[in-house]
């Protein structure tokens, strides 16, 4: 026949089934450390083996780390008001490191000595796309684009959905840094984010192969995993690490007020070098204009001396040869003169005239014609008899 119950008669119960089972009480339980967080005067802890984990609470100081093997001498509890399972440690005793723990130091060591950590490019200082890494459907991306749309709403967010926990993350992770680096997406940093959770939780960023493609990744990295106090290889293989998402996007985003004021120093720069060019190019010209107007007053002065020695020259060939054609003038008026039929005539010549016109032969006269004489000083009328 069966019974009805309700929440609270289960759950005591069950408190009682824990309390008389003498099993469950003076166990010494051997693990490994994780999750470890400290509320008031109780910590916290995981106590892990492979894939089993126990969740523990200590309610006296306990001097134990992340990592840390150890011997837990305690009972398991169980809480009613909440229905939960836990292990009251009431000493812990170390044991060494943990096997995690020391596979992820060998794994750190040797990423150190290949320099993976090292040379990694810087964040620009302008960014005009961001391309995200995480998953779509946890509060990261929510938080990263609150802080961008607060800071500078002009930048571009290009989200590209992965997996951020389980056995497939890191691959999922290492195929969307790949295609950013091979892509033309024009991202100008890239951020990869994941919110809290277990050091279980988390262990896909430790993965090697993550670590190797985040340090060839030629686009800067923001690796933000988990809170404050969560360090993996993906955050020492980034250019660098945020404590939070939130934060990330804090030192992934230009502020729009840099933007403005980059924008107004380059002009301030920009008219300063046109001055500079402007009053350099006239310093230039003047120097040019003041050279040629001195070397034109050097040409024009040599053609000036130039023209006037010429001037003189030509002007002495010209006396010279008015000077001989004036000679050859007087000459060939002399010789005119003593031509001319007056300067005949004065020397006892005459000039016959018939009917007005010059009579050269004695046969172009006949007996009673009448002729004119022409002498030097005058004219007379005579008969041929």
């Amino acid at each position: 026949m069966q019974r009805k119950l309700t929440v609270s008669q289960l759950n005591e119960y069950i408190a009682g089934v824990f309390e008389d089972e003498q099993v469950l009480h003076g166990i010494i339980v051997t693990g490994e450390i994780s999750d470890r967080k400290k509320s008031g005067y109780r910590t916290f802890f995981s106590l892990r083996d492979g894939e089993y984990a126990l969740s523990c609470v200590s309610f006296a100081p306990v001097n134990i780390n992340d990592g840390d093997k150890v011997e837990v001498t305690g009972y398991v509890s169980f809480y009613k008001k909440s229905g939960r399972v836990s292990f009251i440690a009431e000493s812990v005793e170390l044991a060494g490191e943990g096997d995690l723990l020391l596979k992820l130091k060998a794994l750190k060591e040797k990423l150190l000595a290949e320099g993976i950590f090292a040379n990694r490019p810087p964040l620009p200082e302008i960014v005009k796309k961001i391309c995200v890494i995480t998953s779509e459907s946890g509060a990261v991306i929510h938080d990263i684009l609150s802080v961008v749309r607060e800071k500078n709403p002009m930048t571009n967010v290009l989200l590209f959905d992965t997996r951020v926990q389980g056995g497939e993350s890191a691959r999922s992770i290492i195929e969307a840094l790949e295609a950013i680096n091979r892509k033309p997406f024009g991202c100008d940093v890239i951020i990869i984010a994941r919110g809290g959770g277990s050091s279980l939780d988390l262990n896909s960023f430790n993965d090697e192969a993550l670590a190797r493609a985040v340090s060839k990744s030629a686009i800067p990295i923001i690796s933000a995993i988990g809170h404050e106090t969560d360090y993996t290889l993906c955050d020492l293989a980034a250019s660098k690490r945020a404590g939070t998402p939130s934060i990330a996007a804090e030192l992934a985003v230009t502020p729009l007020k840099d933007y403005l004021e980059r924008i107004y120093f380059l002009s301030v720069a920009l008219a300063s070098k046109i001055n500079a060019i402007y009053s350099d190019a006239q310093r230039r010209v003047v120097r040019k204009a003041d050279a040629l107007s001195r070397q034109t007053d050097k040409i024009l002065g040599e053609c000036y001396l130039e023209v006037k020695h010429q001037s003189l020259k030509m002007q002495r060939q010209i006396d010279s040869i008015y000077a001989a054609k004036e000679d050859k003038t007087k000459n060939l008026m002399h010789i005119l003169d003593k031509l001319s039929p007056l300067k005949v005539l004065s020397s006892g010549y005459a000039k016959v005239l018939k009917e007005g016109k010059e009579v050269s032969s004695a046969s172009e006269l006949n007996k009673g014609e009448e002729i004119g004489i022409v002498f030097a000083d005058g004219k007379v009328n005579a008969e041929i008899i």
